[in-house]
Order: C-alpha cells, then structure tokens, then sequence
C-alpha cells in the first residue's frame, strides 16, 4: 500500500513539477534587447551624470537612466524596435540620437561627444546604418519581420523554414508523422551538432515538447512573429539548455498605428510544380 501511494504521488507531481519548468521566463536579455554608451566631451573626458531616454518610435514607450562616474550608460529591458536616444548634461548641448535599431537579444552601441552649448542648442545625430555589435562575443543571426513576409515559407507557413539563412545549419526538414508533429515543426542541425539539442523559447517561455525534443511544441503564425533571433556559439550563461543553437522568438506588440493585414495561401497540390523525377514508368 505504501509502495503504491508513492508511486502515485510520484506520477501526481512530475508533471506539474514538468510544467512550472518549462514555463518560467528566462533572464530578460534573452528576449529583450539593451542599448548602451559611453557620454564624453569635447576632449573626451567623461561626463558624469548624464541624463538617458531611450524612446520606441513606434509605441512611445520610453525608458530612461543615468550615466555613471565613467560616463558609461545602460539601458536594458528594451523589445525590438527603432528608438530615439536623447542624452542630455548640465552646461552641454542635448545629443537626439535617430533611427537605433535594436534586435531581440542584441546591444547596440550609442555612443555620444558633448559639446559645450550655446542657448538651447542640440545636436541631431542620425544612427540607422547597421553597426556592429562590439559588446558581446555570441555568435547571433537574425529572422527580420520581413524575410517571414516575403521569403517562401514551407508547409504550413513554418517559421523555422528560414533556419536556412543561418550559418552553419542544415536544411530544416519535417520530422514525425502528422499524428506525432500536428504543428508542423521542422528539425534542424546545427554547427553538427544533434537535432535535439536546439532550444526555442517564445516571448522568454521554452517552447519544448519533452516527448520529441528535436521539434517544438507549439509554432506560432509567421505573421504574429516580430523577430527571431538565433545564437549558434558562444553561448552567454543566461541562454542555458543550448548545444546547438538558441532560438529566441519574439511576437508582435501593439503599436500607436493602426494596421491590419488579410492573406490567403493556396497549396493545393496539383497547382505545384512537381519534382523532376515524378513521372517514371508507371506515371507517363
């Protein structure tokens, strides 16, 4: 009786235990991108206590800090998006720093020379070209928004179709019967490594089907999906449950636009162009 009672209670607990898992959120860099910098002046000295906001232009949700005694500042916990920086310091001209693009899992560089100023006077400063990123070593490759638009996407409009474009990956390909993999998610290797041994998370929450961990266990819409951001080496500690690649998928937040889209996606099978070597002796 005994035997049986902690048998039971066993088989009560794995799977709530299982559940809390795999679905606590990770550390929010994971998800999240961070934008940093060093405040100097004209000489290149650094100005202490310089005021930082960090604007998305799309939603207008801002976040600001303080630089420190090095004029070194950092803004984290920031989602995908084009921001307007503006750092301003006692006695020197206000820099606006336009059009920083920052990725999921990503930090970008804004850095800032004070100048002395005159009356109200501030300095434009326009940041859209791509810069490199200098200030982490991972190994990082990017999904934009609009490959999953317009890139071809196979299947049942599968996200991970695009694992293609990353470095290092093989052509993802399906895995399981429709019975066993409903979602239609592919299985990829990377950099050599076993299939099983990639790991996804949605919006920070692993995305991980314990029974066949070499796909996932839920593929959101392409069009609900922002960015996908995925590292192949040098893992930082924070991605953990990494061997061959971590996938951050990032979904859509609402803007101060309003948009919408409609689509309509035919794949009846005698409209494809068909393989090569279809037709043989018995299809003339």
């Amino acid at each position: 009786m005994r035997f049986r009672a902690a048998a039971w209670l066993a088989q009560f607990c794995f799977a709530p235990i299982a559940c809390f898992v795999l679905v606590a959120p990770s550390h929010a860099q994971v998800l999240y991108g961070s934008i940093t910098g060093n405040v100097t002046d004209a000489t290149g000295a650094a100005v202490p206590a310089a005021k930082v906001e960090a604007v998305n232009t799309a939603t207008g949700v801002a976040k600001q800090t303080t630089a420190d005694d090095h004029g070194i500042y950092l803004v984290s916990d920031l989602q995908t998006g084009t921001y307007k920086v503006t750092i301003s310091a006692a006695s020197f001209a206000t820099v606006v720093q336009t059009g920083v693009t920052l990725e999921a899992n990503t930090v970008r560089r804004a850095d800032a020379r004070m100048q002395v100023a005159q009356v109200n006077q501030t300095v434009t400063v326009d940041a859209s070209a791509p810069a490199l990123q200098t200030d982490r070593a991972d190994v990082n490759s990017q999904v934009s928004q609009a490959q999953l638009a317009n890139l071809p996407l196979s299947g049942q409009r599968v996200f991970q179709s695009l694992y293609k474009f990353v470095p290092g990956s093989t052509p993802p390909a399906g895995s399981h019967s429709e019975a066993g993999n409903p979602q239609g998610a592919l299985g990829v290797n990377v950099n050599g490594v076993s299939y099983n041994n990639n790991n996804t998370r949605i919006d920070g929450t692993t995305d991980l089907y314990p029974w066949l961990p070499e796909i996932v266990a839920y593929v959101p819409p392409a069009d609900a999906i922002e960015q996908v951001s995925v590292e192949t080496a040098t893992f930082d500690a924070e991605q953990g449950m990494a061997g061959g690649s971590a996938v951050n998928v990032a979904i859509k937040s609402g803007t101060n636009q309003f948009h919408g889209s409609g689509w309509e996606y035919n794949t009846v099978s005698a409209l494809k162009a068909r393989n090569f070597f279809y037709y043989g002796t018995n299809n003339p």
